[in-house]
């Protein structure tokens, strides 16, 4: 069961891998309940500022050796922005999920900007490898690897 579970992780973030953000968003919007254009414009701000702010940062790290003493953003070149690894997921599903539910919001080419960069296939590969690693099996068990989850679920 363990390494089923852990082996989700890894399929989830190759899923992001594989999309294009400077395509246009072909879901069906979710109605956008009470939320408006102007609040998402501050919520998206709030999680541009975070996603790619590294320090200061909370690492959940287990240091095998002296090679894993690295910067957050050279050991989650993906997900190292927002205080710690989690939040950091978090904060991109919220990016995701605004720029589905506003595709104008006036922050959308500035979210592409930022997923682009954060999410590219040699980011994913990075945070991929540090899963396989030993005594990583349970990083971010389970509240990051929902976050992880709801990410690629918005991306789908």
């Amino acid at each position: 069961m363990r390494q089923t579970i852990a082996g989700i992780v890894p399929v989830a973030l190759f899923a992001l891998c594989a999309l294009s953000f400077n395509a246009q968003v072909t879901q069906p919007s979710l109605p956008a309940a009470s939320l408006t254009q102007a609040q998402a414009s501050h919520f998206a701000q709030l999680a541009l500022k975070c996603v790619t702010r590294e320090f200061p940062n909370k690492p959940d790290h287990v240091i095998n050796d002296a090679r894993d003493v690295q910067s957050p953003k050279a050991q989650h070149p993906a997900f190292y922005g927002c205080f710690d690894w989690h939040s950091s997921v978090h904060g991109h599903w919220m990016l995701v999920r605004l720029l589905r539910l506003f595709p104008n919001i006036p922050e959308a080419g500035d979210i592409r900007n930022a997923l682009n960069a954060n999410l590219s296939a040699e980011n994913i590969l990075v945070e991929t490898a540090y899963l396989k690693q030993k005594n990583r099996q349970s990083f971010e068990r389970t509240y990051g690897w929902a976050w992880l989850l709801k990410l690629a679920e918005e991306l789908a």
